[in-house]
């Protein structure tokens, strides 16, 4: 099965579809109706026009400074990607300006590179990653969250209904009015009474602040989504790294083996030629030097297989133990990579995404505070009475009704209000730069991110040519020093000159694929394509649904 994104929590609010301008429509389109004595009233527009002709001098002299702030990153973005800049060089040859460019596609960039890798292993460990990796659970719950939080916010746009309910009970004793009776005699009377109110509160949103807070708590909904999405970009890289990684250094380690068997094949070769008086004492010495440092060498890649393979296990949410089949290989990467347009990488990264919806959040704050020092109206109204049984306390007529408008003004808040909105000011300034910060990181990455292929590339193909050389030279050094030509110092260079090169070829195997995965990563692009998503429905990660 080909690996496929998490779902989304979307059975609360469809954040997509989400109506964000809802808050800037007038107090007349909420329609709110309040029975009052049995009637139906409508706030008066009269009242609201006293109202808003009471605060226009105030206003006035209340602009915000919100509008002051850009819509998004003032960045000025190249019309193309340009890793060409790496190659200036002050060496006079002409070729040095020519590195390779052709690996570098201005051609939209596509979904489904994890299914380029063709590895079928890694799209299992993919798999359980995507399910069971607790920093999934971690954003997969902050975004749940940002969804209650929408819908917490939203309901002060609703009037507020309260029900307090009482009962009590006690006895009420006179004394008897009967001749004769014992003086101190009394009768008893047992009072019980049950009580209910019900409150009514509302506040009309006439400057439209508390839209803005819902429109705020809703774009930090949309930005938590864009984050969960790049958190889930980034564990399958990383999965997708780790096992690269896992692979070399099992490589590495079966390379250490053999040359752990050159070397003791040669010190065998070594001792026998001594034993017939051919060769040195110093040569069995060495030879035998050589090969206690190869064991030790061997011993620390197995501790960088182990220690790789438990990295791996980690990531997949398993015990980090050491026990793993493995059959593993490094891809060769023989295609290059569509990069799209920069201008275009604003629009496809989650992180840049989600950080302009950030920015634009606490913008919405920053006008909600503003208005916070406009007047604010406020209706409350209450329903009361109370009865010997529960089921009769609102069947008379004469229980108790009431509607207050209230209309209230900040005046002197030893400029608390005036703080709070700069402060909301400079919190949506402090948004724009990380905004700003966070987009010319993005293209960091990426121009980096090609550059080091293109370098990458050079150094493979100059490794691949030195280790045909190194074994080449190890064979006339071995055929030299058999016929007495050569000493064994020759050999011993030659050996180490090609394992050391077979070990830097795989390095550099592993780092253009480590590369390549963080290309994939910068340009945004979907490790799954939309086939595949919609053919596998991965749940979302949830820690009661873990193993």
């Amino acid at each position: 099965m080909k690996p496929s994104s998490a779902t989304f929590p979307v059975n609360t609010i469809d954040l997509n579809t989400m109506d964000l301008n809802h808050t800037d429509r007038s107090m007349s389109e909420h329609g709110l109706l309040l029975e009052v004595n049995g009637s139906i009233t409508e706030p008066a527009n009269k009242t609201l026009r006293v109202v808003g002709l009471a605060a226009l001098l105030f206003i006035s002299g209340c602009m915000s400074k919100v509008g002051e702030l850009p819509e998004e990153a003032q960045i000025k973005v190249p019309d193309a990607w340009q890793p060409e800049a790496a190659n200036v060089s002050n060496l006079e040859s002409d070729n040095t300006n020519e590195l390779s460019t052709k690996n570098i596609e201005e051609k939209p960039v596509v979904s489904g590179w994890l299914n380029s890798l063709n590895d079928d292993a890694l799209n299992i460990h993919v798999e359980k990653a995507l399910i069971n990796n607790p920093d999934l659970f971690s954003s997969a719950a902050r975004l749940k969250n940002a969804f209650e939080q929408v819908t917490i916010t939203g309901s002060s746009l609703r009037p507020q209904l309260r029900f307090d309910g009482d009962a009590s009970n006690r006895e009420s004793s006179a004394a008897s009015a009967s001749g004769g009776a014992t003086q101190g005699e009394s009768e008893t009377t047992e009072i019980r009474s049950i009580g209910g109110t019900l409150n009514i509160q509302w506040e009309a949103d006439i400057w439209r602040k508390l839209s803005q807070r819902r429109k705020a708590a809703a774009l930090d909904a949309k930005a938590q989504g864009e984050l969960y999405k790049a958190a889930e970009l980034s564990l399958v890289a990383n999965v997708s790294r780790a096992w690269y990684n896992l692979a070399t250094n099992k490589l590495q380690l079966d390379l250490a083996q053999k040359r752990l068997d050159s070397f003791q094949n040669t010190a065998n070769l070594i001792e026998e030629n001594y034993e017939r008086g051919l060769r040195s004492a110093l040569d069995v010495y060495l030879s035998r030097t050589d090969v206690q440092r190869q064991i030790s060498a061997l011993a620390d890649s197995k501790f960088n297989y182990i220690q790789a393979l438990r990295a791996l296990k980690t990531l997949l949410g398993e015990y980090p133990d050491a026990s793993l089949e493995l059959n593993v290989n490094l891809p060769e990467l023989d295609n290059s990579v569509p990069t799209g347009l920069p201008a275009e990488l604003l629009t496809r990264r989650p992180d840049v995404r989600a950080s302009l919806l950030q920015y634009q959040a606490q913008i919405a704050n920053a006008k909600a505070a503003h208005r916070d020092r406009f007047p604010s109206l406020t209706f409350t109204g209450s329903i009361g009475e109370s009865r010997d049984t529960f089921n009769s306390i609102f069947d008379s007529d004469n229980s108790i009704r009431g509607l207050v408008a209230s209309l209230t003004q900040p005046i002197f808040a030893a400029g608390a209000l005036k703080a709070q909105e700069m402060r909301a000011y400079n919190d949506a300034e402090i948004a724009y730069a990380s905004l700003v910060k966070t987009t010319l990181t993005a293209f960091e990455e990426v121009e980096n991110s090609l550059t080091r292929e293109t370098v990458l590339l050079e150094q493979h193909t100059a490794i691949k040519e030195a280790v045909k050389l190194a074994q080449g030279g190890l064979d006339l050094a071995l055929d030299r020093y058999q016929s007495g030509i050569e000493n064994y110092t020759t050999v011993l260079q030659s050996q180490r000159s090609l394992f050391d090169s077979l070990s830097n070829e795989l390095n550099l195997r592993n780092a253009l694929l480590q590369n390549r995965i963080g290309i994939h990563l910068a340009l945004g692009g979907d490790f799954a394509t939309s086939q595949d998503r919609q053919a596998d429905n991965i749940p979302t990660p949830s820690i009661t649904k873990a193993p």
